[in-house]
C-alpha cells in the first residue's frame, strides 16, 4: 500500500522532467536559429516556430511546446551599401503543459505549465553591395 503512492510520484516527477528537457532544450534551439537569420520583420518568429514544429510531437501527457513570443532586442542593421554583422540579440520564449497522470485532488494540480526563456546574440552578417566601378 505504502508503495503504491511512492510510484505514482515517481512516475510524475519523470513526465514532468521530461517535459522541462524537452521545453529548454526547444527554447534554446528555436532561439539559436531565429539569431541565425536576418531579423527583419516576422523572420525571427517564423524561425523560432519552424523549429518548435518539428522539435517534439505533443501527445499522451505533454501539450506542446508551443511559442509564446519571440523577438529581437536591439537590432542595429549594418550599413545596407557595405554590409556587416547586426547588432542586439533575439530572445525566445516557450511554453509547455504537462497533465500530471496521478493527481491527488486539492493537494497537487492536475496541469502544470512550464515556461523558458533563452537569448542569442543575432549572428547575421549582411552581404557587401557595394559595386566600384
Amino acid at each position: 500500500m505504502v508503495m503504491l503512492p511512492v510510484i505514482l510520484v515517481l512516475v510524475d516527477l519523470a513526465i514532468i522532467t521530461t517535459a522541462i528537457q524537452v521545453n529548454d532544450a526547444t527554447c534554446r534551439d528555436a532561439a539559436r536559429v531565429a539569431a541565425a537569420g536576418e531579423p527583419i520583420g516576422t523572420n525571427i518568429q517564423d524561425r523560432a516556430k519552424q523549429v518548435i514544429k518539428e522539435a517534439y510531437q505533443s501527445g499522451g501527457y505533454i501539450t506542446g511546446p508551443t511559442l509564446v513570443e519571440a523577438k529581437g532586442i536591439g537590432i542595429v542593421a549594418p550599413d545596407a551599401t557595405y554590409g556587416g554583422p547586426y547588432q542586439g540579440r533575439v530572445s525566445v520564449e516557450t511554453e509547455i503543459v504537462v497533465r500530471v497522470p496521478a493527481s491527488i485532488p486539492t493537494l497537487t494540480p492536475d496541469k502544470v505549465t512550464l515556461h523558458s526563456k533563452q537569448e542569442f546574440p543575432v549572428t547575421f552578417v549582411k552581404q557587401n553591395t557595394f559595386n566600384p566601378l
